[in-house]
C-alpha cells in the first residue's frame, strides 16, 4: 500500500512539474509574441527614400524578357511612376510576358508604354503589322517607344524606312512615338527625322532639350531594399508632373 501510494505521489509530482514547464515556456512564448506585436506597431514608419536625379519629379523603367517576374506594386510603393514594356523585335520576336506585364502594370497604378525594336532588314510596315497584331489596343498611355541601335541607322534607306515606321504606327494608333537610343544616333537621325521626340539614353540626366521627352540615365539603378531590392534601365521624364499626368 505505501509503495502504491509513494508511486502516486510521484507521479502527481512530475504531471505538476511538466504543467509548471509547459505553463512557463507558453508564457515565455506569449511575453515574445506581445513584444514583437508592440514593436511592429509601434516601430517609426521609414519613408522612401527619394533617388530621382535633382531637377526631375518623375521617374519609370523599361521591362523586357530578361527582367523575370516584376512585383509592379513595388516598383510603385519605391517612386516609380511609369514602366515600359518591351513587345517586339521587328517582325519575328514578340515577348511572352508583355499581356500579363501589362496588365499587372496597370493594376499597380503605373502609367504604361509599349516598345518595338527596329529592324533595318524588314520592311517598315510589316514591321508595324506585326507589333499592332501582337500588342493591340494594350499600348498604353504613354508615346510608343521605337529602340533603336546604331547598327541599323548606318545607311540612308535605314533611316527612311524608320520614319516610315514611325508615320505608320503614328497613323494607326493616332499616338506618338519617341525614339529610344543614343545621343549619337540622335545626331545620324537628325536631317531625316525631324518632328519625333527621343528617349535618350545618357549617363548624365542633364540634357534637357525639349526634344528629350524621356533621358535613361541608368542601366541598372537599384530600385527598393532588403529582399525586393531589383535593379533595373532607370528613366525621367524630362518635365513637370502636370504634364505627364496629361499624357494620354
Amino acid at each position: 500500500m505505501d509503495i502504491m501510494m509513494n508511486n502516486s505521489v510521484i507521479t502527481q509530482k512530475n504531471n505538476t512539474k511538466k504543467s509548471l514547464s509547459f505553463l512557463t515556456w507558453l508564457l515565455i512564448i506569449g511575453g515574445m509574441i506581445a513584444t514583437g506585436g508592440v514593436w511592429f506597431f509601434a516601430k517609426p514608419v521609414l519613408p522612401v527614400a527619394d533617388t530621382t536625379p535633382p531637377g526631375f519629379s518623375v521617374q519609370g523603367v523599361a521591362i523586357n524578357q530578361t527582367s523575370g517576374y516584376v512585383d509592379y506594386h513595388n516598383l510603385t510603393s519605391n517612386g516609380i511612376d511609369f514602366t515600359y514594356l518591351r513587345a517586339t523585335t521587328g517582325a519575328s520576336f514578340s515577348d511572352d510576358d508583355y499581356q500579363s506585364n501589362y496588365d499587372r502594370a496597370s493594376a499597380a497604378k503605373l502609367k504604361v508604354g509599349s516598345i518595338q525594336v527596329y529592324d533595318s532588314s524588314t520592311n517598315a510596315d510589316t514591321q508595324a503589322q506585326y507589333f499592332i497584331d501582337k500588342v493591340g489596343d494594350k499600348i498604353g498611355q504613354l508615346p510608343i517607344a521605337i529602340y533603336v541601335t546604331q547598327d541599323q541607322v548606318s545607311a540612308q534607306d535605314s533611316k527612311e524606312r524608320l520614319a516610315t515606321l514611325i508615320q505608320t504606327l503614328t497613323a494607326h494608333y493616332e499616338k506618338a512615338v519617341v525614339i529610344y537610343t543614343t545621343p549619337d544616333v540622335k545626331k545620324q537621325l537628325a536631317s531625316t527625322i525631324s518632328q519625333t521626340k527621343y528617349w535618350l539614353i545618357s549617363s548624365h540626366a542633364n540634357d534637357k532639350k525639349v526634344t528629350n521627352q524621356f533621358i535613361q540615365y541608368s542601366e541598372d539603378h537599384t530600385i527598393g531594399t532588403g529582399l525586393k531590392a531589383i535593379k533595373m534601365p532607370t528613366s525621367v521624364f524630362n518635365g513637370t508632373e502636370k504634364e505627364f499626368e496629361e499624357i494620354k
